[in-house]
């Protein structure tokens, strides 16, 4: 396990006992988290932050499978989806516990690899070691080639780590060891600096995991070909749609580095938006499915939606690494709604990515 194994899920139930989840991980501090929840079952208006928005994102996953659960209808259906179908995966070993040394990395992309998965993404600037960042990087880009050989896809999350000057020097490299997307690079935030890069490069750009508007994209507009929302800090599946209308011709691909729930979510929406490969954080515990009971089934790289209504599986409650943060009665939303805050997590974190 690692020190990001740990996720916040919401569950809202109504005064007729239908319960509806989401996920808000990665919102920030618990405390932080605590602090929206309150406000919003209060009826209090929540602040523009970060935090307030994935905790609104996690709050609307949760209204949105009541509203399908209540009419009968998966998710996909009720978003407007033609028809079910398996979710392409790729796997992100940026949070397999260890060390991150080439080889060591090198070993959890082959790992992922003989779990059945077909690409594999990789953050190799995150961790600094022996060597400039840079270099060290693209040598841990290149043994993870070389472990996975040429047929799957390799995709580089460079997570803003590196000064355009800096990454602009390893893309010939980066090119030539396959690399089949370069994550944020350089951000939306800085359309001059991403204009450049497009300019430097034929490699396809991706980026935009933390979008909420869909105005920001306007200045982005034909400088990324994968556009990567995130249902819960986008603030929702609602805003996510609106992104994916906004995106031009870049492909929709949803940022999910994140448990079981938000990763239903994101699978029921890829679908309904015919989105391309989804997000898979693997290698972190052993039990993540248990906690939608088995409705997280990946066969061969693909996430296969469990039939039945809404999300299609219950979060378990009782499962013995959660831990119950905080609940309430509210009439923020209906007559009477009870919403609960659990956290899973690993008691001794390892490592972090």
């Amino acid at each position: 396990m690692s020190e990001r194994t740990r996720w916040l899920v919401l569950a809202l139930t109504d005064e007729d006992g239908l319960t509806g989840y989401g996920e808000c991980s990665d919102a920030g501090p618990v405390t932080a988290v605590v602090e929206r929840l309150r406000a919003w079952a209060a009826g209090a208006p929540l602040p523009g932050d970060f935090t307030a928005r994935t905790v609104s994102g996690g709050l609307a996953q949760a209204l949105a499978d009541q509203a399908a659960r209540r009419a009968g209808r998966p998710l996909w259906s009720w978003y407007g989806g033609a028809a079910p179908r398996p979710v392409p995966l790729y796997a992100n070993i940026n949070r397999v516990p260890g060390g991150r040394a080439p080889a060591e990395v090198a070993r959890a992309a082959g790992a992922a690899l003989a779990a059945g998965h077909h690409t594999v993404k990789l953050a190799p600037f995150d961790v600094p070691g022996t060597g400039g960042l840079g270099r060290l990087g693209l040598r841990r880009v290149r043994a993870v080639r070389a472990a996975i050989g040429p047929g799957p896809r390799l995709l580089v999350d460079c997570h803003e780590r590196l000064p355009l000057r800096q990454l602009s020097a390893l893309l010939d490299e980066l090119a030539a060891a396959g690399v089949d997307w370069l994550e944020d690079g350089v951000g939306i935030d800085r359309p001059a600096e991403l204009r450049l890069l497009r300019a430097r490069t034929a490699l396809p750009l991706a980026g935009g995991e933390f979008a909420h508007d869909p105005g920001q994209l306007a200045a982005v507009d034909g400088l990324l070909d994968i556009l990567l929302p995130d249902v819960k800090h986008a603030g929702g599946p609602a805003a996510v749609r609106a992104l994916a209308r906004a995106a031009g011709r870049a492909r929709i691909s949803l940022h999910n580095p994140s448990g079981p729930v938000a990763a239903l979510h994101s699978a029921h929406l890829t679908v309904a938006l015919d989105g391309d490969l989804l997000e898979s954080a693997v290698g972190e515990v052993p039990w993540r499915a248990d906690l939608v009971g088995g409705g997280e089934r990946i066969v061969r790289g693909e996430l296969h939606l469990p039939p039945g209504p809404g999300l299609g599986a219950d979060f378990d409650t009782a499962h013995p690494s959660g831990t119950l943060l905080w609940s309430a009665t509210t009439t923020a939303v209906t007559a009477t709604t009870a919403v609960t805050a659990t956290t899973l997590h690993t008691p001794e974190p390892e490592h972090s990515r």
